[in-house]
């Protein structure tokens, strides 16, 4: 009996192992610059941060109100419609994207 409940833990541990990311691996992320119009304040920018983190694979959001730049850090299977979406659905914004996906 202690013989298959040590090799159940172990292939166990094997499946659990195979599905976890190795040590070093990072997600792949995208960045993407938008040029935003119509931010007039500090709860234009907080308005359009929460509504950026609402969509799903958002990592990260900075918003430079006086620059009008908001900068958005995403998984790759995220479209740039959806983020200006998320923008323009915060007020009346108006969202360009200024730099392409990248790293």
């Amino acid at each position: 009996m202690t013989m298959k409940r040590s090799l159940g833990y172990l292939i166990l541990t094997l499946v659990l192992l195979a599905g976890a990311p190795s040590f070093g691996e990072k997600e792949a992320m995208e960045t993407h610059v938008f040029s935003v119009e119509g931010m007039t304040c500090s709860l234009c920018g907080k308005a359009i941060e929460k509504s950026l983190r609402g969509v799903e694979g958002v990592r990260d959001v900075r918003v430079d109100q006086k620059a009008e730049r908001v900068t958005v850090v995403t998984s790759p299977d995220v479209g740039t419609a959806s983020l200006v979406a998320a923008i323009q659905s915060a007020g009346r914004y108006t969202a360009a994207l200024v730099e392409p996906a990248g790293g």
